[in-house]
């Protein structure tokens, strides 16, 4: 799920949110934003490490009891795996969860260009939702999780539709549309300057890729 929005500075907020599934990235990239922050690992290490990049071990201890959010991220190695026992066998030991964001990765890889590396940064909800509310939450999977971080969202003062499109969406998205909020806030972050990366000087990939998350 995407939401988009405009910022205006003289208000103070967002306006004309907009929330929607999109079936592929390409669609995603071809909307008129100027930042585009995504859930999803992007650059990538080109083999099998235990634990991942430096920026989701750094991850996972802010996070602390949340930190299971942060999965190791598959390899560049493992673009070309067709099946989890495959990856097993060849030793790169990353979850269920990281291998079936594969898909996904694949693409974003395919159509990645020097041209979106000005405007195109990972971030994480989690980390998004723990900063605002400078504490453990609990987990988001659970009602009370749930509605502490739409709290968290309204009590920014920055989004206009947030109410609107929680009370619209079916309860299957309710998770996605939180977490499609989280990364507007951080595409704003980032384009005032305001966001935080982990780690401070983030290395890149052997594709220009900054080994990084933003929030």
């Amino acid at each position: 799920m995407v939401v988009t929005g405009c910022f205006d500075p003289l208000r103070g907020k967002f306006s004309g949110e907009k929330a929607r599934v999109f079936e592929n990235l390409e669609d995603v990239f071809r909307l008129p934003a100027l930042i585009f922050a995504i859930d999803l690992p992007l650059g990538l290490p080109e083999k099998f490490s235990p634990g991942g990049r430096e920026c989701d071990r750094l991850a996972r201890k802010l996070l602390g009891p949340r930190r299971a959010s942060i999965f190791t991220p598959p390899p560049r190695e493992a673009l070309s795996s067709i099946s989890y026992q495959e990856l097993r066998e060849r030793g790169i030991k990353i979850s269920r969860q990281s291998f079936n964001l594969l898909l996904r990765i694949r693409e974003f890889q395919r159509i990645w260009k020097p041209a979106l590396a000005e405007k195109v940064f990972e971030t994480h909800p989690e980390l998004l939702f723990k900063l605002l509310s400078g504490e453990d939450l609990p987990s988001k999977h659970r009602l009370e999780g749930m509605q502490k971080r739409l709290e968290l969202l309204k009590k920014t003062g920055l989004l206009t539709d947030l109410e609107t499109h929680w009370k619209n969406f079916p309860a299957t998205l309710k998770k996605d549309l939180l977490d499609a909020y989280a990364c507007l806030l951080v595409a704003k972050r980032i384009f005032k300057g305001e966001a935080r990366v982990l780690p401070e000087s983030p290395p890149k990939d052997l594709r220009g890729i900054p080994l990084a998350i933003w929030f």
